[in-house]
C-alpha cells in the first residue's frame, strides 16, 4: 500500500509539472520523499523542483536525502556550506569547505569561500592575488572576487587600482561589480570615480543606492557569475542552483536577482522571472536593465510599451529609459508616438550630451522616420549625425545605403559605404551594402565576393541573399541564383515574399529586382 501511495505522489507532482503548478509539484515532491526517504529519484525529483520554485529548505532536504541513499555529486557540499553558512556554523561550513575540496570539481573556489567565511567571522579575508593563482579556474574567476575583497576588507585605495585595470566591464558580473563599486566609493565621498564608474556601464547620471560589500554579497556574486557561466557551458540546471544559492546566501541583493531572472528567462520561466524584476527598486544601479529584461519578457509588444512607459514617467529625467520606450513603440507599430519620443529626447540632450551619443540618437530617430514614410526627413536627420560622428560606421552605411536603394545619388552613396566598410569591414550589413553599391554600378565581378562574405556573416539574412541571388544571375549562374533566392525566401516578410517567388519561378527582370 506505501509503495502505491508513493507512486500516486510521483504522478501527482508529475501532473501538477505539466499543468504547471510548479509550486503544488514541490509538495507532492516533498511528500514522496518522506515516504521514500531513501530513494534517489524521489531526492532528484524534489531537488529540481526546488530549485525552480526557489525553496531552499526543500533543496537542502533533498541534497541530504540523496547524500544519504549513496548519491554523490560534487556540487552537493555547496549547499551544505551555504546551509551552515545561513545558520552562522562556521565549523560545519569549515568541514562542508573540505568536502568541496575533496570532490574536486569545484575546489577551484576554495580560496574565495575560505576568504568570506573569514570576512563572516569578522576578520580579514586573508586573500591575496598570489592566494588565487592555485588554478586557471581560480584566476579567472577571482579578477571581481578581488576587488570584493578589497572593499570587504576596507582597502578602498587597492580596489580603485583592481578597477582601473579591470576588462569584463561587457560582462554581466562585471556591470554587477561596477554597480556595487559605485555605492562604496559614493560613501568614500569620490562621487566622480563612482559616476565614472557609472558612465563605464552606460547608466544616466544619478544618485544610485548599493549596500557595502559583505561577505553574504561578495559569496553571492562568486554565485551568480558561476551560474551564468555554467549556464553557458550548456548546463542550466546547474546554472540555475547556482543562481539560487546567490539569492539564497544575499536575498536583497538586487545583482543576484538579475543573474536569477536570467537564467529563469532562459529556461522558459517567465512569469518567475517578470516577478522577481519587479522587486528590483529604481534607486538601483541594476534597476534599468531589470526594466529592459521586464520589456523582453512582456507577452506583447504593447505591454512591452506600457512597461517602458511607467519606468519613463518615474524617472523622466532618464534619457536610457527614453530611449527604451521609443524603441519598444516602434516594435508596437506606433511610429508616430515613437518618433515624437525621439525628439523629446534629443531636444532633452541637446546641451549636454556628447556628440558620438547625439549621432546615435539622431540614427535612431532617422529609422523611424524611414520606417513611418518620411524619408525627407530622415535624411536630414542622418545628414545631421554624419557631421557629428562622420567615423560612425553604422551611420553612413544607413544613410550610403539609403541613396543607393532609392537610387537618389548613387555616387555619394558609394563614397559612403566605401568608408563605413573601411571603418568596419567585418560587418555583415555594410559588406553587403559595398558589394550591392559594386552590383549597381556594374561590377558584377567585384560585387559577387563581397556579397559572399557578407552571406557568411549573415547567413539567414534575406536581404542579403537576395542581392546575392541578383549577382549570381547577372554574371549568367542562374542555378546559384535561385539557391539564394529559396535561401533569402526562408526568412524573407511582406512584398519581398511575393517578389523572391516569381524571381524563384521565373528568373530575375526588373520589376523583381532587389531594392
Amino acid at each position: 500500500m506505501a509503495a502505491q501511495d508513493a507512486g500516486d505522489l510521483y504522478w501527482l507532482a508529475q501532473r501538477h509539472e505539466i499543468a504547471g503548478r510548479g509550486d503544488e509539484a514541490l509538495k507532492s515532491y516533498a511528500k514522496l520523499l518522506a515516504k521514500s526517504p531513501t530513494s534517489e529519484a524521489a531526492a532528484s525529483n524534489l531537488f529540481s523542483a526546488a530549485v525552480r520554485e526557489g525553496s531552499f529548505a526543500d533543496a537542502l532536504a533533498a541534497v541530504k536525502a540523496a547524500q544519504r541513499a549513496g548519491q554523490v555529486d560534487s556540487d552537493f557540499p555547496l549547499m551544505l556550506f551555504a546551509d551552515a553558512y545561513r545558520r552562522k556554523k562556521w565549523g560545519e561550513a569549515e568541514i562542508a569547505l573540505r568536502e568541496v575540496e575533496a570532490q574536486g570539481d569545484f575546489s577551484f573556489m576554495m580560496p574565495m569561500l575560505q576568504g568570506w567565511l573569514n570576512v563572516a567571522q569578522g576578520r580579514d579575508s586573508r586573500v591575496s592575488a598570489q592566494s588565487l593563482q592555485t588554478s586557471g579556474l581560480a584566476a579567472y574567476y577571482s579578477d571581481d572576487q578581488l576587488i570584493y575583497f578589497d572593499f570587504a576588507d576596507g582597502n578602498i585605495a587597492s580596489a580603485k587600482v583592481r578597477l582601473r585595470n579591470f576588462r569584463g566591464y561587457d560582462e554581466p558580473y562585471g556591470r554587477f561589480l561596477a554597480g556595487h563599486a559605485m555605492g562604496e566609493f559614493s560613501r568614500a565621498g569620490d562621487s566622480e570615480f563612482a559616476s565614472a564608474l557609472g558612465r563605464q556601464i552606460g547608466l544616466d547620471a544619478g544618485n544610485y543606492g548599493t549596500p557595502p560589500v559583505t561577505a553574504d554579497l561578495g559569496l553571492a556574486m562568486l554565485f551568480a557569475r558561476l551560474g551564468l557561466a555554467l549556464d553557458e557551458q550548456r548546463q542550466p540546471q546547474k546554472g540555475l542552483y547556482f543562481a539560487r544559492i546567490s539569492t539564497w546566501l544575499a536575498p536583497s541583493s538586487d545583482a543576484a536577482k538579475l543573474a536569477l531572472a536570467e537564467l529563469l528567462d532562459r529556461q522558459d520561466m517567465d512569469a518567475k522571472a517578470s516577478a522577481m524584476l519587479k522587486t528590483i527598486a529604481p534607486n538601483s544601479p541594476f534597476w534599468f536593465p531589470a526594466v529592459v529584461n521586464q520589456t523582453q519578457l512582456a507577452s506583447t509588444a504593447e505591454e512591452a510599451a506600457a512597461i517602458a512607459k511607467a519606468a519613463t514617467e518615474s524617472q523622466a529625467a532618464s534619457s536610457q529609459l527614453k530611449l527604451l520606450y521609443a524603441q519598444t513603440l516602434e516594435k508596437a507599430g506606433n511610429r508616430d508616438l515613437a518618433v515624437t519620443v525621439y525628439r523629446s529626447l534629443l531636444d532633452q540632450d541637446k546641451s549636454g550630451a556628447e556628440p558620438k551619443k547625439r549621432a546615435v540618437q539622431l540614427l535612431l530617430l532617422a529609422s523611424a522616420l524611414d520606417n513611418n514614410g518620411d524619408w525627407d526627413s530622415a535624411r536630414n536627420a542622418l545628414e545631421d549625425a554624419v557631421q557629428l560622428d562622420p567615423k560612425n560606421p553604422q551611420i553612413l552605411n544607413y544613410l550610403g545605403y539609403s541613396l543607393l536603394e532609392k537610387r537618389i545619388d548613387v555616387v555619394r552613396g558609394f563614397e559612403l559605404v566605401s568608408k563605413a566598410y573601411q571603418l568596419a569591414p567585418l560587418s555583415a550589413a555594410i559588406t553587403d551594402s559595398l558589394g550591392w553599391a559594386h552590383f549597381l554600378k556594374g561590377d558584377v565581378d567585384t560585387a559577387i565576393p563581397l556579397l559572399e562574405r557578407a552571406v557568411k556573416g549573415a547567413i539567414a539574412d534575406a536581404a542579403i541573399n537576395e542581392h546575392l541571388g541578383d549577382a549570381y544571375w547577372a554574371a549568367g549562374r542562374r542555378s546559384e541564383a535561385r539557391f539564394a533566392w529559396k535561401a533569402a525566401a526562408l526568412s524573407a516578410e511582406g512584398p519581398a515574399t511575393e517578389r523572391l517567388s516569381r524571381k524563384i519561378d521565373f528568373g530575375w527582370t526588373k520589376e523583381t529586382a532587389a531594392p
